[in-house]
């Protein structure tokens, strides 16, 4: 053992007999000296903090926060979402009106931009009366084409300036063939017809100045049936009637009172006195048969395109047209010119479409069947995809202005601005379409009456006004552009 080694060991033996770890002095030695540290680190923290409190109080100036007052949903945040509220909400507000006025029996469905602003029973089956003519249209487009036109023709045996034999006068169905003089007499003219006389003038161009027989009309596109079968005596004839695939002037012969029971016999009488009229020798009397397929096609005459014809019907609530569209649709779909193959087919257009069908009963093209069934969504839907300005939109009738409304809302921010199909029977009162409230922009509905007295002015006018003054207040303004800041 080395002797630094003995002297660090009795160094340490010596220091333990001096001071004990525990005792008095050690403890108070120890407080002592901690005190003194805190104390003068505490001492530098307070005064480096003091220098700095005073330095900001000299350089800042205290403000008080103002109370916050903007909204959550504020138009620097969302204006959307603000203009679409006010412009709907007040809307909205204004067509709630309107349900102390319509009775349970009836229905009202209003759309706008896209939203459901209001539906009071929407899947109620009720009698439609002439608005079933809406769903007519929306398939005729579908089935048939907005290129579809009707074609009626002559087919004879010609030696030079004349007809050997007999003239066939064949019908394409053409539901507003018509003489020049015909619209004169109409309570709501004809504006889109079909001039009979330009088929006239067609043969007479081919040379012809005789006919050594007859001018017969075929009627063979289409079936027989006159009338829909359920049809009250007060409404055939009068209202509708009697229908066939050839047609002049809905059936009457010019100058004659009555109209014949076959429309192409009335037809082919009418073709012969505007022959005669324009210098052609007819020697028979007009009568009715079927073409052979082999007898050669002289001239023929096509009606305006499709959605022209469908604005006559539309417009003018025209039930002879809605009638014929109707066997048409069966004609096209199945080869069966028809009322109940048009009808069938109309229910299958409208499952290919997605439009529901439940509740739907289809016993005629023009309404006048009091056993028809539609829903207000059925009609609603159709409307919008249209959206006011398609073939549908633009065919219907003008408030003040045209057809079945041109004597109503003469008056007031509504008039030219609705457009609408009518529908009137006994206890049946009916108005939908749209209301324009942009340059392209306008508001849906679908309002359907059912009840005894609807369709009394007293109580179908302030419905129907009510509702055409809320829609009349509704714009495009604000827009989110015009609220934001």
């Amino acid at each position: 053992m080395s002797d630094n080694f003995l002297e660090d060991s009795t160094s340490i033996k010596r220091a333990k007999h001096k001071v004990k770890v525990g005792s008095p002095r050690v403890v108070f030695t120890l407080l002592g000296t901690l005190t003194l540290v805190v104390g003068a680190a505490l001492g530098a923290a307070w005064k480096t903090v003091d220098n700095i409190a005073e330095s900001v109080s000299a350089q800042s100036v205290v403000r008080d926060i103002p109370e916050l007052s903007a909204s959550i949903i504020s138009a620097r945040r969302a204006p959307v979402t603000l203009s679409s509220e006010k412009r709907i909400g007040s809307l909205r507000r204004s067509l709630a009106r309107l349900e102390r006025l319509i009775n349970a029996e009836s229905c009202l469905v209003v759309d706008v931009e896209g939203q459901q602003i209001m539906a009071l029973r929407p899947n109620l089956p009720v009698i439609p009366a002439s608005t079933m003519k809406v769903l007519v249209a929306s398939v005729a487009l579908e089935v048939l084409g907005p290129e579809f036109t009707y074609k009626t023709k002559v087919q004879g045996i010609q030696d030079g300036g004349t007809i050997s034999g007999d003239l066939y006068l064949v019908g394409g169905g053409d539901p507003v063939l018509v003489s020049a003089q015909y619209p004169t007499i109409e309570p709501l003219p004809t504006f889109n017809g079909t001039s009979i006389e330009a088929l006239a003038d067609a043969l007479i161009a081919t040379g012809v100045k005789s006919i050594s027989g007859s001018v017969i009309g075929d009627e063979s596109r289409y079936d027989s049936e006159r009338f829909t079968p359920t049809l009250g005596l007060g409404i055939r004839m009068t209202e509708v009637g009697p229908l066939g695939a050839l047609m002049i002037n809905d059936g009457v012969v010019t100058g004659n009172p009555i109209k014949p029971d076959n429309p192409a016999l009335a037809a082919a009488q009418e073709f012969t006195n505007i022959l005669i009229a324009k210098g052609v020798n007819v020697s028979g009397a007009a009568s009715v048969g079927v073409a052979s397929s082999d007898i050669p096609v002289i001239a023929e005459i096509s009606s305006r395109a499709l959605p022209d014809v469908l604005a006559e019907m539309l417009t003018n609530s025209d039930n002879n047209t809605a009638e014929l569209v109707l066997k048409e649709i069966g004609f096209s779909s199945v080869q069966q010119g028809t009322r109940l193959a048009g009808a069938q087919a109309m229910i299958t257009k409208f499952t290919e479409m997605g439009i529901p069908t439940d509740g739907l009963t289809i016993n005629d093209g023009s309404g006048l069947d009091r056993g028809n069934r539609v829903m207000c969504s059925t009609i609603q839907s159709l409307l919008l995809r249209d959206g006011g300005f398609g073939s549908l939109g633009t065919g219907l009738a003008v408030a003040g202005r045209t057809g079945t409304l041109g004597d109503l809302f003469t008056e007031g921010t509504v008039t030219q601005r609705l457009r609408g199909k009518t529908g009137t029977l006994t206890g049946v009162k009916g108005l939908a379409g749209f209301v324009t409230y942009d340059a392209e922009l306008a508001s849906t509905f679908t309002l359907i009456l059912n009840g005894s007295g609807v369709s009394n002015q007293s109580t179908y006018r302030p419905i129907w006004s009510a509702l055409a003054e809320a829609l009349a207040t509704f714009s495009s303004s604000p827009s989110s552009s015009e609220i934001s800041p």
